[in-house]
Parts: C-alpha cells; sequence; structure tokens
C-alpha cells in the first residue's frame, strides 16, 4: 500500500465557467468575474491557482471553462498545457465539468488524486487553506472517500448549501463524517441549523481518488459517465455530446448519494463574493467608512463603497450607497439589493442592449 501512495500524484481542476450576472457592469460576457480582479493584484483565477502552487504544479491542472473562455484562461495561466483547459459549448452545472476532467485524468493517471477548487472564492488564511488542502489530499490517498471543506458559519446565511457533520473520522478528531448536505434553506431554518452548531457552509471544494469519483459517477449518473466517456474518445462530437449531458451539481448528483463523504472544518476567511455586498465586506474603510477600489473621492459621505475600473466617482453628501462605474456603464445600488443586480442584466437582454452585456 506504501508504495501505491507514493504514486498517487495530486492533480488540481480548476471551476471557471461562471458568468458572474451579479457583478454587472464590471463583470460581462466575455470577462466574467474569474478574470476581475477584485481583490488583491491578480485575477481570482490566478488566485485560486498560486493558492495551491505549493502542493501541485501547472502541469497537473486542468481548468474547465466555457469554450469562449479557453484563451482567456490561457492567457491568465500560461504554464497550464493548453490542452489541459476543457472549454464547455454550454454550461451544464459542475458534475459534467468534474467529470470531464476527471475521466480526462484517469487516462493519464489512474492513480490520482484530485482537489476540485471553484475559480472565483477568497480565501484569507492561504496558509491554513493550503494546510487543509494537503491534509484532504493524503486522507484520499490513505482512506478513499470524499473529502470536503466546510466554513465554519459566521452568520444564518441563506445563499449557501450547508454540510451536517456527524461523528468523527479515522481517529483524528478534525475530519468528520457527513450526515447530509442541505440545500440553500429558507431563514429560519438557517438560523436554527446556525445554532446548532451541527452545519457548515458547503464551499464547493473536494477532494477524491479519481477512481472513487469516476465509479460514483457511474453508479448515480450512468448517463453522465457515458457521455463523458464518450466525448474523451470522440472530442469532435463535443457540441452533439454536451446536448444531452443532464445539468445537475456535484453536490446533488454525486455527494449527497455517496458513501464515505467527509468534511474538514475550515476557519479558512473564506467567502464566495458572490455580490458587490460581499466584495464591499472585504474592502478596506477609512473612519467615515467609505470604501474603494479603484479611483474616488468622498465629501462628507458615509459608509459609500466605490468600484472603479477606470473613471474618478466623487460622492459629496451621500450615505449608504454602492457605485460601480466602468468605461460605459454605471451602477448605482443600494446595498441591501446586491442579489438583484442580475435583474438589470435580465432587462438588457430583453431590451436587445447586448453591447453592454458583452
Amino acid at each position: 500500500m506504501g508504495s501505491r501512495l507514493e504514486n498517487m500524484a495530486r492533480w488540481l481542476v480548476i471551476l471557471a465557467g461562471g458568468r458572474g450576472e451579479r457583478f454587472w457592469p464590471l463583470s460581462r460576457v466575455m470577462h466574467p468575474k474569474q478574470f476581475l480582479t477584485l481583490v488583491g493584484d491578480k485575477s481570482m483565477l490566478e488566485s485560486t491557482r498560486e493558492r495551491v502552487s505549493a502542493l501541485i504544479d501547472e502541469a497537473h491542472t486542468y481548468v474547465v471553462t466555457g469554450s469562449d473562455y479557453v484563451d482567456k484562461v490561457s492567457a491568465n495561466l500560461p504554464g497550464v498545457p493548453m490542452n489541459q483547459i476543457l472549454g464547455e459549448p454550454r454550461g451544464c452545472n459542475t458534475a459534467p465539468s468534474i467529470t470531464w476532467a476527471a475521466t480526462s485524468i484517469f487516462r493519464r493517471d489512474p492513480d490520482a488524486v484530485i482537489l476540485v477548487l471553484p475559480s472565483d472564492h477568497v480565501i484569507q488564511k492561504p496558509q491554513d487553506f493550503l494546510h487543509l488542502a494537503d491534509r484532504a489530499l493524503t486522507l484520499a490517498a490513505q482512506h478513499g472517500g470524499f473529502f470536503t471543506f466546510g466554513i465554519v458559519p459566521t452568520h444564518p446565511e441563506t445563499g449557501y448549501g450547508y454540510i451536517e457533520r456527524d461523528g468523527t473520522a479515522f481517529g483524528d478528531g478534525q475530519t468528520l463524517e457527513v450526515r447530509r448536505f442541505v440545500e440553500k434553506p429558507p431563514r429560519d431554518v438557517a438560523e436554527a441549523m446556525v445554532a446548532s452548531g451541527r452545519y457548515f457552509w458547503n464551499s464547493g471544494m473536494f477532494a477524491f481518488r479519481v477512481t472513487d469519483l469516476l465509479d460514483a459517477v457511474r453508479e448515480f449518473l450512468p448517463d453522465l459517465a457515458d457521455g463523458i466517456a464518450t466525448l474523451v474518445d470522440s472530442p469532435d462530437r463535443i457540441e452533439e455530446i454536451f446536448e444531452k449531458l443532464p445539468a445537475i451539481s456535484i453536490d446533488h448528483g454525486v455527494m449527497e448519494n455517496a458513501r464515505s463523504v467527509y468534511v474538514l472544518p475550515a476557519d479558512i476567511g473564506w467567502d464566495d463574493v458572490g455580490t458587490f455586498g460581499a466584495l464591499a465586506k472585504l474592502l478596506p474603510r477609512n473612519g467615515e467608512k467609505n470604501a474603494a477600489n479603484g479611483y474616488a473621492i468622498f465629501v462628507e459621505s458615509e459608509n459609500v463603497t466605490a468600484i472603479s475600473d477606470g473613471p474618478l466617482i466623487s460622492f459629496v453628501g451621500v450615505k449608504d450607497l454602492y457605485v460601480v462605474a466602468t468605461h460605459d456603464a454605471v451602477l448605482i445600488l443600494s446595498p441591501d439589493r446586491s442579489q438583484d443586480v442580475r435583474k438589470v442584466v435580465q432587462a438588457l437582454k430583453a431590451g436587445g442592449s447586448h453591447e453592454h452585456l458583452l
């Protein structure tokens, strides 16, 4: 067993296919959220890859993205081989994305252990995360099964899925069995779950042996397993195959049904930065609670967030406001309506204003 563990190379799969509609006007159809520099000085995709560089090199990295974004991914991550950037002709949620990457890796390395990371999260304690990722990959190699990272909740968030813990596993006290996954709950349910101390936010990050994942997909999503196997054998049929693939998340399709699923409690400063409201919480603020990402001037204003990719934004005598400016669009937003930015995108689509979406 020892020699087999030594042969288990570690691979990284980055999921980079989102459209980021809640980040309009910064995020556009051809430049979505994962390519934006929202925190720090690198794109979210670059930060994701760099975060685990001490564990997994670029030669062992796959990125699954939209077919329109393959070149953009390559420009962000030039060290990742081009044939390891998989472009989907349509988004089918995470189970097809992960299965496609896992099948491609299996054909090259049937002993692989895989770490799956979304491309658009912020982790403010990178060393703590690196330690957890290393442990998850080691446990997956030693014991098999599926390992996820459970974020210790700070409030009853209704926009996240939850993981309910069970007993401890492997005698280490830091790895817990998963009792169940819970879809995004209503507020009263979220409040009760957080108060119980038995639940974590579901981060959407996983570690597993490639063989365990593909066995589970064959068991629970046989049509997906067959479709992806055909795709890897006949890549020229990608459009036809993707039209028939089931659109389902890895959580719902595999993790909720699989045996041997574990959660590692993760106090890592995690945020999926799903809205401008979430981003606003990450920006440093002055004495009047104002924050800027870009060039802004505040005069007698309070609790204002300014985000600009070019134009100067100035504020006089206002409070409790978000303003986002690009070269061709401005968004003025009440802080409690961050989730509704996609309604602007829907209105632009309905009105035919596609030049403001590209």
